[in-house]
């Protein structure tokens, strides 16, 4: 697995206490399921290499918030969120444990972090306008905006492209809500 020199997971060399301890020292900080050392640049692969102990192979991807959270402009939320293409054959107790959707998605609104597949921040931010249901998740897709310097045109091409989608005029409205919010013209 390639993954950053930095990122500390519990293996057999070190057990999860171990990492626990050195995090109690101030040495280490927690970091998803993994833990940084606090010298350590706090990057978008950093966030995703430190969820891959909870992913079951590259055909599950880090969605919704927790994408938003691996992109720096969210809150990492309590559990991980996942999605996975619906061409792809994952158990269904495996979906269930990971509270897996499968989605309509192409190669091209995926990014690999190291061997951990990310939605886009693109479509990160149509699948949360799409179906958070959060009061404050215009606020989210604004930062978002601001964070990647999307145009209304980038997020108005993404929203036609899947315009077949449910709840699309939902994400429209939010979309170009969160545009007004983020002083995009």
């Amino acid at each position: 697995m390639t993954r950053p020199r930095h990122i500390l997971l519990p293996d057999r060399c070190i057990s999860a206490p171990e990492l626990r301890a050195a995090a109690l020292d101030g040495e280490v900080v927690a970091l998803g399921e993994g833990f940084l050392p606090i010298d350590a640049p706090l990057t978008a692969l950093a966030r995703a290499v430190s969820l891959t102990p909870v992913m079951l192979d590259t055909r599950v991807v880090v969605a919704d918030r927790s994408a938003a959270w691996v992109w720096g402009w969210g809150p990492m939320p309590a559990t991980v969120t996942t999605c996975v293409a619906i061409t792809a054959r994952i158990p269904s107790p495996d979906r269930r444990r990971l509270r897996t959707r499968e989605v309509v998605i192409d190669e091209d609104e995926l990014r690999m972090l190291g061997d951990v597949p990310v939605t886009t921040p693109l479509r990160t931010l149509l699948d949360l306008a799409r179906h958070d249901s959060d009061g404050h998740v215009i606020d989210l897709l604004a930062a978002g905006i601001r964070a990647h310097g999307l145009s209304r045109t980038e997020i108005g091409n993404t929203l036609d492209r899947r315009a077949s989608l449910s709840y699309v005029r939902r994400a429209r409205l939010r979309l170009f809500a969160a545009l007004r919010q983020a002083d995009v013209i």
